[in-house]
């Protein structure tokens, strides 16, 4: 009976129960002969006993290798059914791999494909930039180079038509000697102006030039002072009184002298053209911090606040009547730039106008 549910078991495990039902059917042919095979034995029939069990042995055996190999093709078939399974697992795999790997390849050529645009578009902003300045400067260029060519056939044209016409009344016959000496006093001074137009043609171009070598040497700023006030009072063509106002005795500084005196010269006289009555008062005084202050106050017109901010560019001119380039307060701001220091309107006076500058006490030379 074990024997019976044994086989059964097997075989339903190998997955054939109609297989597993013949076999019950031949294992109770099986008992059958089990049986006659103890009767013989019982018998004494030895020989037939023993052929008997050789036959049911034989049959079981059978039986149990046919139920083995079942089993074993059945594994076979689970296996290869396993196996062509894993081998699709391992393509997915790759195939996801691949799509990884050429996601993060597409994400670094878009990221390096952004960036380089990105760069391109500052490159090309930068560009844009440098060729608006560069346009901006070539148009100011070209504007300053028509006001320059304007204003200087203006102002060489007014001494040059005094000097020749003038030079044609002295060579008149007849003429006295007082006509005489007044055309001479005008052909001087129209000489006079049209050297200084001459000159500060000169010195805006000497003085854009960045190699330009300034002669800096130990200077006493209250003697100079005093100098160019003195020499100023003798030749002014104004009633404005010069006056020169300081607390120090002495006040040594580095300074080209030439270049600080044309300065002083320079503020003073575009002064005088502006203030016909009161005073013109240069002041020196010397601050906390180590720095020598220079003023030009005058009682004149003074300099409207809107066009302050204009006042130091090129050819910029308050009265177009007025003799002068417009180049006098740039060739300031020059020399003073060169010289370490800095220049500006006082705003804040409202008598007239006030310019300022300051020059350090102790520079190195520079070229």
């Amino acid at each position: 009976m074990k024997q019976r549910i044994l086989l059964l078991l097997l075989l339903c495990l190998s997955g054939s129960v109609s297989q597993a039902q013949d076999q019950i059917q031949k294992q109770d042919s099986d008992s059958v002969l089990w049986a006659v095979a103890a009767q013989e034995l019982q018998a004494g029939h030895y020989e037939k006993a023993c052929s008997l069990y050789l036959d049911l042995s034989n049959h079981t055996i059978a039986i149990y290798q046919d139920i083995n190999s079942r089993k074993v093709e059945d594994l076979r078939t689970k296996f290869s059914i396993d196996e062509v399974q894993l081998q699709r697992n391992i393509q997915q795999s790759r195939l996801l791999r691949l799509i990884w790997i050429a996601g993060i390849i597409l994400l670094a050529v878009f990221a390096g494909c952004f960036f380089y645009i990105r760069k391109q578009n500052r490159w090309l902003a930068h560009s844009r930039e440098e060729l608006n300045r560069a346009k901006a400067l070539a148009e100011e260029s070209i504007r300053n180079k028509s006001l320059f060519l304007s204003n200087m056939s203006h102002e060489i044209k007014t001494p040059l038509n005094a000097l020749s016409g003038f030079a044609e009344v002295l060579t008149m016959p007849g003429i006295d000697e007082a006509t005489r000496e007044q055309c001479n006093d005008i052909i001087q001074l129209n000489s006079e102006l049209l050297l200084k137009l001459i000159n500060d043609v000169i010195d805006i171009s000497c003085l854009d030039v960045a190699n330009m070598k300034f002669n800096i040497k130990p200077c006493d700023a209250v003697v100079l002072c005093r100098n160019v006030v003195k020499t100023l009072s003798a030749i002014k063509q104004t009633d404005a009184e010069m006056l020169f106002e300081t607390d120090l005795d002495t006040l040594e500084l580095d300074t080209d002298v030439e270049r600080l005196q044309q300065l002083l010269i320079n503020l003073q006289v575009n002064a005088t053209k502006f203030t016909k009555q009161g005073s013109i008062t240069l002041k020196l005084e010397k601050t906390e911090d180590g720095m020598a202050r220079f003023s030009v106050t005058d009682t004149g017109c003074g300099i409207p606040l809107e066009q302050q901010s204009r006042i130091f560019e090129r050819f910029e001119k308050l009265n177009e009547k007025a003799q002068g380039t417009g180049l006098g307060l740039s060739i300031c701001q020059l020399i003073i730039k060169r010289l370490n220091g800095d220049i500006w309107i006082d705003s804040e006076y409202t008598q007239g106008c006030r310019f300022v500058f300051v020059h350090p006490l102790k520079q190195e030379a520079r070229s």
